[in-house]
């Protein structure tokens, strides 16, 4: 099963389900609330044999009516309100044609180097593969309260950032993948940076060099993509299959799922220890940072992880540490936002440690080691043999509230260890 999954049980073969429009029976799906109750949410379980084929079905409780999608790996997902501890829901599940309601999660590419995501018709997100930039990257990044989570900088000029000295770092782009320390032949020294953007040398880059589908529906939207990590010489260093999950949310919070599949198909490639990098990375907005630049003064924001560290940078609880997850909230304008990030369970080397900042920097490393603790006995440098690859998935939860009201560490669960779904 693919991360994020649910199992399923009885047999599914053994049902027999209408999901063209000559037949008339339905199945019924179920599953009890664990004692801390389920937040609202995404949910999926595999589809029976006779749902494959069709991308939307419609699910049924107590007379409201709610449409699932179907994956490309044959997951059945549905947005599910919250739900009560020890509380039984079931759906009825039947046929429903494609067009049963406007896609609402809409993937349009709307340039050669822009692919835009929408949920309901307003804008959410952007992929970016620019040719004169060294990065794949999502900017802006929208959240429930529709503003803008991630920092403008260097793709927009915000004056806030530059009241606050927060226009550096230029290769900080809002969301997006990179690695410092990238070696191909001489495993003892410093590799290829794809991390850093100095202007002095000619980069490494990402280059996207085939968008290999675009996905819009009711429940969600993506995009995958096939990357190549380059030399500054064009010479293929290993390729990414990337891709980028977007949920339809709701008032209260909106989710992405990423998945990076790293194949090194051409030669051997160590990853070597070190902070500047993150498989996930972000860039919060200069308003939720933790500590300002000019005093440095308290910027209200403040990181926490599933640890009970509290407090980004070399000083706190979450810098370095190995966490299932990190939430970084803090005020956007008028209101407290949060930004979590979960790091799969069976993800390399869970859990992740963080290399997350009190100037906003936020990122996952599962290869920093004596980088963070300082103990240059430890290595968390890896070596990926010709022909082997990873798979690394994080999910990014952005929400209205602090931790608690978001309901971080139920998130979590729903999406570690989702309750079991069976069918009747």
């Amino acid at each position: 099963m693919r991360p994020g999954s649910v199992v399923v049980v009885p047999c599914l073969a053994a049902l027999v389900l209408a999901f063209g429009a000559s037949m008339g029976c339905a199945a019924t799906i179920a599953f009890v609330a664990p004692d801390t109750g389920i937040p609202a949410g995404p949910m999926c379980c595999e589809p029976p044999a006779s749902l494959q084929g069709a991308r939307v079905c419609k699910l049924t409780n107590d007379g409201t009516h709610r449409l699932g999608q179907v994956d490309d790996d044959q997951r059945l997902w549905w947005w599910n309100d919250a739900v009560a501890p020890g509380k039984t829901v079931e759906y009825a599940v039947s046929s429903a044609s494609e067009n049963a309601k406007p896609k609402a999660v809409n993937i349009e590419q709307t340039s050669p180097e822009t692919i835009a995501v929408t949920l309901n018709g307003k804008p959410f997100t952007t992929l970016n593969f620019k040719k004169n930039e060294p990065r794949v990257y999502l900017y802006p990044v929208i959240g429930p309260t529709e503003v803008g989570v991630t920092r403008d900088h260097i793709m927009r000029d915000n004056p806030l950032e530059k009241d606050n000295r927060r226009q550096d770092h230029p290769h900080h782009r809002s969301l997006w993948t990179a690695y410092g320390d990238v070696r191909i032949k001489d495993f003892d020294k410093q590799g290829y940076d794809f991390w850093a953007e100095p202007k002095d040398r000619k980069l490494p880059r990402q280059i996207l060099t085939k968008v290999v589908r675009t996905v819009s529906g009711p429940v969600f939207g993506q995009i995958e993509a096939t990357i190549e990590w380059q030399t500054p010489e064009g010479q293929r260093v290993f390729t990414e299959d990337r891709t980028y999950t977007f949920f339809v949310g709701n008032h209260d919070e909106r989710m992405i799922d990423l998945r990076n599949r790293f194949t090194f198909g051409d030669m051997d490639v160590k990853f070597g220890d070190t902070k500047e990098s993150g498989i996930l990375s972000l860039r919060l907005a200069v308003t939720m940072d933790e500590v300002g630049v000019k005093t440095p003064q308290p910027l209200h924001g403040q990181a926490t992880n599933s640890r009970g560290g509290i407090g980004a940078g070399s000083t706190g609880q979450c810098w370095g540490r190995p966490a299932e997850w990190c939430d970084y909230v803090g005020p956007l304008d008028g209101q407290t936002v949060g930004v979590a990030v979960f790091d799969h369970p069976r993800n390399f080397r869970h859990p992740t440690r963080w290399h997350i900042r009190d100037y906003g920097l936020y990122t996952a490393n599962p290869f920093g080691l004596a980088a963070f603790t300082g103990d240059k006995s430890q290595d968390g440098s890896h070596v990926w043999k010709k022909g082997e690859s990873v798979e690394l998935n994080y999910r990014v939860v952005i929400h209205k509230g602090d931790t608690n009201a978001a309901r971080v560490a139920d998130q979590w669960k729903l999406y570690s260890s989702p309750p079991k779904i069976s069918l009747k």
